[in-house]
């Protein structure tokens, strides 16, 4: 729960936030909401503030409540893959070798089975569950009555015995060896093999995922090869060693198999420790989709953290008006498509029914994912002021909007890893218009010489509007010139001057306010160039007296 409550409690009375349209969520840090509490779908706050960052007022954020999930592509609930959250900051897991990862596969959400085929492997489990159990008083025993080269086929059972570690993890050394006492069970005869994340396999039996499947079961024919999905690591026919501790370079990976070569006589495995080192390379924390109570303009995003040379975050956004952002579609026995409720996607897609259901963004209510945030733009400025804003960078998700979503994908190599400390957002809790509408023309151009471009915005405003006097492009590249500014076809442009900046223009005009001045048209036309075929210029409105809380406007 964030922080912020306990500073204000000597006003005795919450202000009235009517006054004041800014408003700040922080997560992380010392004093922000609790990233992981958030993302198992806690409660969180966001504080209302005066222009000199003073708090005023602490209000609640909540999660949508989630439900199981079927489709893991949704991603309408919140995730975590291998996260630290010490000190309340996100960064990848580190792996210490000496930690036997074998140990904590449940805790991952990982599994431990054979290749059996899916109607055993509840009672198969049960035999190769004390290999991962830490005890090695316990094994799998794998009895061998008739030597296979004599009867011309492997009687016993010679299943790939398969840990799947719940996510990609760094590993570099696989042991395994008998009970003490048994060592005339070692296993000489057997077959390593390993796969990473991009492997076809779902996490657990009976599982439906498109274009995934079950391990592929092992043939009792002499020398039967392994599941082709696996990548062979080591293979031995002739081991003399009791304890197997196969050392090999450092790869990332989800599962690990142990499968017998023909055995000669009975076996055991009493341990299978796996380790690994360094840095987890893929994580991610995504948020569950939180409920800001009432429609919000998002302004700009900022963090702290730190991002290493080879390292990578990917930090996306997303808002809307409903609890739900997709739609769901079943197919009709005329082969049409017809919206249902979730849960009849969920039940086909779970029966592996994936032909007879869809989904697709509800577009009415809700943003695409924004493109990944350039890292350096929204860094803290330790320079200026934290209430001033001028850090950080414009959240690229519309509003007004209720609902926010945020994913964060962390990319590190085996040494150093990158590093999300606190992120805040700033947004307006009144909209300066309930929607503003842009157009641009031409749409196209045939060179990236300089072009005359006309940009329109309309808004359409309420009475509960704050309104608007300021009209910001971004341009990427310093425009040649603005040649007018027009609201409803009057030219302004003496009376404010445009200001032309390194990658934008910001245009003036008298204040747009309550209904009378809806749908009047804010037209700019200036050069500029075009750095790509396909360039958008995006905008955004806001007053002069408070430059800092902009709503950005939809094309």
């Amino acid at each position: 729960m964030l922080r912020l409550g306990l500073m204000i409690c000597g006003l005795g009375t919450f202000i009235s936030t009517e006054a004041w349209g800014r408003a700040e969520f922080h997560v992380g840090g010392t004093e922000g909401n609790v990233w992981q509490e958030l993302v198992e779908g806690g409660e969180g706050e966001y504080a209302a503030v005066d222009a000199e960052g003073n708090i005023v007022g602490v209000f609640p954020v909540s999660s949508v409540p989630q439900e199981p999930v079927a489709d893991p592509l949704m991603k309408d609930s919140g995730k975590v893959v291998m996260i630290d959250f010490a000190d309340n900051t996100l960064r990848p897991v580190l792996i210490d070798p000496a930690e036997n990862l074998s140990l904590s596969i449940f805790e991952r959400g990982g599994d431990i089975n054979t290749s059996i085929s899916v109607g055993y492997t509840k009672e198969e489990r049960k035999t190769v569950e004390p290999i991962v159990d830490g005890n090695i008083e316990t094994a799998t025993l794998r009895p061998v009555d008739v030597s296979p080269r004599l009867a011309g086929v492997n009687i016993a059972n010679v299943k790939n015995i398969v840990v799947n570690l719940g996510a990609e993890l760094p590993i570099n050394r696989i042991r395994f060896y008998p009970r003490p006492g048994f060592e005339d069970n070692y296993l000489a005869w057997y077959e390593i093999s390993a796969a990473d994340a991009t492997a076809p396999f779902v996490d657990l039996p009976g599982q439906q995922r498109p274009g995934k499947r079950w391990y592929q079961d092992i043939s009792r024919a002499l020398g039967a090869k392994n599941d082709p999905a696996f990548d062979i690591l080591e293979r031995d026919l002739e081991n003399l060693d009791v304890v197997v501790d196969y050392h090999f370079p450092t790869r990332d990976l989800k599962w690990v198999g142990i499968r017998p070569l023909d055995p000669e006589r009975t076996w055991e495995i009493a341990e299978l420790e796996i380790y690994g080192e360094g840095f987890v390379t893929h994580t991610e924390y995504r948020m569950p989709i939180l409920d800001f109570g009432r429609p919000v303009s998002w302004s700009k995003i900022r963090w702290r953290g730190a991002m290493p040379e080879g390292t990578q975050i990917q930090l996306r956004t997303r808002t809307g008006n409903t609890p739900q952002p997709n739609r769901f579609f079943s197919i009709e026995r005329t082969g049409n498509f017809v919206e249902v409720e979730r849960k009849d996607y969920d039940l086909a897609f779970s029966a592996g029914s994936f032909n007879d259901v869809t989904r697709s963004i509800d577009a009415e209510n809700w943003s695409s994912w924004s493109p990944p945030y350039d890292f350096a733009s929204g860094l803290r400025d330790e320079a200026v002021s934290a209430a001033a804003w001028t850090d950080g960078t414009p959240l690229m998700s519309p509003g007004p909007s209720r609902y926010l979503q945020l994913e964060i994908v962390l990319t590190a190599d085996r040494d150093q890893a990158p590093r999300i400390d606190e992120l805040s957002l700033l947004f307006g809790e009144e909209s300066a218009a309930r929607d503003v509408i842009a157009e641009v023309w031409p749409i196209e151009t045939e060179s990236f010489a300089p072009h005359t471009f006309t940009y329109v915005v309309r808004p359409l405003l309420e009475e509960n509007n704050t309104g608007f006097d300021r009209l910001e492009i971004a341009t990427q590249t310093r425009a040649e010139a603005v040649r007018a500014v027009l609201v409803d076809g009057v030219d302004v442009t003496a009376d404010f001057a445009p200001e032309i900046q390194d990658d934008r223009i910001v245009v003036g005009f008298e204040l747009l306010q309550g209904v009378e001045d809806s749908e009047k048209r804010v037209e700019v036309v200036f050069d500029a160039k075009v750095l790509r075929f396909g360039t958008e210029f995006s905008g955004w409105v806001y007053t002069s007296a408070e430059p800092t809380l902009k709503q950005q406007v939809k094309a």
